[in-house]
């Protein structure tokens, strides 16, 4: 070094020199000015180019989701957290019993509320009603959501840094190298989302969803982390169905297990089958472990969750598919907490003496859902297209009684296609009685009579004699419609028609009653807290493969009703829509109308009171958490 100085001692001696800082400083000033003139820049060009027509949309330099949620303008306001209690043990296993298989894991695909629920868990929607009231909406993979011209555009802007799960793989085999690294959530896999909901070649759950984005124009990913998404018209469903949108990862579900990609024009049909449906991928709070069918689903926390952190540290789903094992599963606590059919809470809670089950740690909460529950009728059937007939099997279906006998009076008996909580359900509107001779009346005026003396109705159609006997599909593993069914097979029989009922395991019974192979089937709807009557009233979806639409409903004065409320944004003249439809349905009959489930749990207390949701699904483990030791 010069004088024979150290390094560091030269350094010092430039770094002091007046000229040395003075350069310094200025050439900072230049970098300056200059990166911010190419800012001004680059936003000019965005915001000429990506300028919605007749909208002058300002894109705000990236900024924190804090931030974000501070803009006046977004649509997205914080909610309180989802855990509420005070007393809280972090950690540990909850371990939740449910009573059947899930079809698949594939959101898009395998159809049931199950599977919903358990994407809670695992992924994230762009936002999410507010716990307390679901009027609002609160941040997810979204922090900033506006609508520049009152909800025909929506920019949205995502949060940064948020890491989708690494895939449940055999990585020890080599065979998935194409999959390793990590890999951010950006706009791609929401645009993804929605190639996927237009994608006609693929069937399942997204059937029934391509109704809800029918006026969608288009959805653009501006960068990696802001969307602009267009609507043709508005519609009171825009918004709410943007929103619970369920992005998925391109470079997972676009490429076959040796990691090639599919051709362009048949990847729907691939999507279909993919071999990843019996997995599950996110980004939420709950990482996808493993499912042994018929055994259980696992779950564990997500180390790298950005939202609030999940109380445990591990979810085990046990599938119990013998009701009569829920008993013994919940009493020897090989579950923490399950949900009981009416005749075990009658034994367990209405008739039991001393501390529930036994155990003095055990206790009880009912729980409401938004939901009905109801018989269906094909009206592509030789039986059923007549409304008189409908309005028979609903005479002689003995509602009050069976919900007094067989449900202990746990449920409502419902009117309509409403749940009762709901404004949209019309109070003034009462379930028809059970009432024989009404019913055999109506089957008369309907041309249903027995002409040989065999004791059942026929009728010629098309020139051939047919006999009123039918079937009633069924889920097997439930005793109390097993109940059911024979209380309504004794009356049918007094009034001349024939029901054979046809039990099915519930992945079975979802497939005929999607193809259609019923006469008549049970079931129920959880009810979404935006009414719409699109998806399963309107004669457009009657005859789409796969609709929810099953029974081929069609009615001019319905599909009327279903289009004006999905283009009414005013909650009273709503409200007067759905009781239009209300009144029209408990003429028509299309199904029974059976009861409003409020469905009762048992739980052990090392559980926190469990907080049950106000939308579906009620049954959200994301509130709950282990009671902690009381200081």
């Amino acid at each position: 070094m010069p004088g024979g100085g150290t390094r560091e001692s030269y350094m010092r001696s430039v770094l002091h020199s007046p000229v040395v800082v003075l350069s310094l400083v200025c050439m900072a000033v230049v970098l300056v000015l200059h990166t911010c003139q190419l800012d001004r820049i680059e936003q000019t060009v965005l915001d000429l180019k990506n300028s919605p027509s007749g909208v002058g949309v300002q894109f705000a330099a990236p900024s924190s989701a804090e931030d974000l949620l501070n803009d006046p303008e977004n649509l997205l306001t914080r909610s309180r957290p989802l855990i509420t209690a005070t007393n809280i043990k972090r950690g540990g296993t909850l371990r939740k019993g449910i009573g059947v298989d899930p079809r698949g894991l594939n959101p898009y695909v395998a159809d049931g509320a199950d599977v919903a629920e358990y994407h809670r868990y695992i992924g994230n929607y762009l936002a999410s009603r507010h716990p307390d009231d679901p009027d609002k909406w609160g941040p997810e993979l979204a922090a900033k959501v506006t609508t520049p011209d009152q909800g025909l555009t929506y920019i949205i802007h995502l949060r940064k840094g948020v890491l989708w799960h690494k895939p449940t793989v055999d990585w020890a085999s080599g065979k998935y190298k194409w999959l390793e690294g990590q890999h951010e959530f950006n706009s791609d896999d929401v645009v993804f989302a929605f190639e996927i909901i237009r994608n006609n070649q693929i069937s399942g759950r997204v059937s029934s969803m391509r109704t809800y984005f029918e006026a969608l124009k288009d959805v653009e990913a501006i960068d990696r982390y802001t969307l602009k998404v267009t609507f043709n018209k508005r519609t009171a469903l825009n918004f709410s169905s943007l929103m619970e949108t369920l992005p998925m990862p391109r470079w997972l579900y676009m490429f076959d297990e040796e990691g090639k990609p599919f051709d362009q024009a048949t990847w729907g049909l691939k999507f279909n089958e993919h071999w990843y449906n019996r997995k599950a991928i996110g980004t939420g709070p709950y990482t996808f472990v493993g499912w042994e069918p018929s055994v259980h689903i696992e779950l564990a926390r997500n180390a790298h969750y950005f939202g609030e952190t999940p109380a445990f540290d591990r979810v085990f789903i046990l599938i119990v598919k013998d009701q009569n094992a829920w008993i013994r599963k919940l009493k020897m606590h090989e579950v923490d907490i399950m949900y009981l059919q009416p005749e075990q809470y009658r034994t367990a809670v209405m008739e039991g003496k001393g501390p529930l089950l036994g155990q003095k740690n055990i206790e009880t909460k009912r729980m409401s859902t938004l939901s009905y529950t109801y018989i269906a009728y094909n009206q592509n059937t030789p039986f059923f297209s007549d409304k008189r007939v409908r309005q028979a099997m609903t005479l002689s279906f003995d509602r009050v009684g069976m919900i007094k006998n067989i449900f202990y009076d746990l449920y409502h008996e419902v009117s309509g296609p409403f749940a009762k909580e709901m404004p949209c359900y019309d109070q003034t509107i009462a379930p028809m009685p059970y009432d024989l001779e009404l019913a055999k009346k109506k089957l008369d005026t309907a041309g249903w009579k027995d002409t040989d003396g065999d004791g059942i109705r026929d009728k010629v159609i098309d020139g051939k004699k047919i006999p009123f006997a039918f079937t009633l599909t069924i889920y097997g593993s439930s005793d109390e419609y097993a109940t059911v069914a024979n209380v309504w097979r004794e009356a049918l029989l007094q009034i001349g028609v024939r029901m054979d009922p046809r039990p099915l395991e519930w992945s079975t019974m979802l497939k005929k009653v999607e193809e259609r192979e019923f006469d008549a089937y049970t079931s129920a709807w959880a009810m979404d807290w935006d009414v719409d009557l699109m998806q399963i009233w309107h004669s457009s979806e009657a005859d789409k493969p796969q609709s929810s639409n099953r029974i081929g409903f069609k009615n001019k004065e319905a599909d009327r009703i279903a289009e004006a409320l999905r283009a009414e944004m005013d909650p009273t003249k709503r409200v007067a829509l759905c009781h239009e439809f209300h009144k029209l349905a408990h003429e028509e009959q299309p199904y029974t109308f059976f009861y409003e489930n409020v469905r009762p749990v048992l739980y052990w207390n090392d559980l926190n009171t469990p907080e049950f949701s106000k939308v579906w699904p009620q049954f959200d483990i994301r509130y709950w958490s282990f009671r902690g030791k009381n200081p």
